[in-house]
């Protein structure tokens, strides 16, 4: 009997501890989530011989990157523009087809490019042919925040000179927020799992068909 009941206890006793358990873990994951993305190490502005816009190019992440050109950041606007997602609403798939930042400017030399693959990894690789091409000492990459400590990790395994990371800030509610902090935790164990510049998963191919 006593016995039996110790095994009973247990049972009963099991369920709690597993959900207790995970409780403590999801917990665990939002609070690393919180500390590291939503307090991502940011540079201050200084100069570059590039400014580098990670995609997609939204208003709020152009207006940060133009903010930072008029300032004198750098002599040259390097704009990834990667394939629209399935989600963008027609007119940011418009303003994205436009591509109207892309156009030529006075004051300095304008470059878009199409990440292949359509990915940060895919911008990293494009980052270091150009720099390599043209002697790109130190580049400033301008993000969203919460994209910030992935997007460095990815460039400074191609782009090997002095990088420096901008953010932009965009807000999100609640359940946008978390939707990030799912997102770019998959996006590390991608990353983890891929650590060369351009190594790839079975079946994610380089170039793009």
């Amino acid at each position: 009997m006593t016995v039996q009941g110790s095994a009973g206890t247990k049972r009963r006793w099991w369920p709690a501890r597993s959900a207790a358990a995970l409780v403590l873990a999801v917990a665990v994951w939002l609070a690393v989530c919180w500390a590291v993305l939503e307090h991502p190490r940011t540079d201050e502005p200084a100069m570059s011989d590039a400014l580098l816009v990670l995609g997609p190019p939204d208003t709020q992440r152009m207006a940060t990157a133009q903010g930072l050109m008029e300032r004198g950041i750098a002599p040259v606007l390097v704009i990834a523009t990667p394939d629209a997602q399935p989600d963008d609403p027609p007119a940011m798939v418009q303003y994205y087809e436009d591509k109207d930042f892309c156009t030529p400017r006075a004051d300095y030399e304008v470059i878009c490019f199409q990440p292949n693959p359509s990915t940060t990894q895919g911008e990293a690789m494009q980052l270091r042919d150009l720099a390599a091409e043209r002697g790109w000492e130190t580049v400033t990459a301008v993000t969203f925040k919460q994209h910030v400590p992935r997007a460095r990790m990815i460039l400074e395994r191609c782009y090997h000179g002095e990088l420096r990371m901008a953010a932009t800030d965009y807000h999100f509610t609640p359940l946008r927020a978390l939707r990030q902090y799912v997102y770019q935790s998959g996006g590390y164990v991608k990353a983890w799992l891929t650590p060369g510049c351009e190594q790839q998963l079975p079946g994610n191919p380089k170039e793009l068909d």
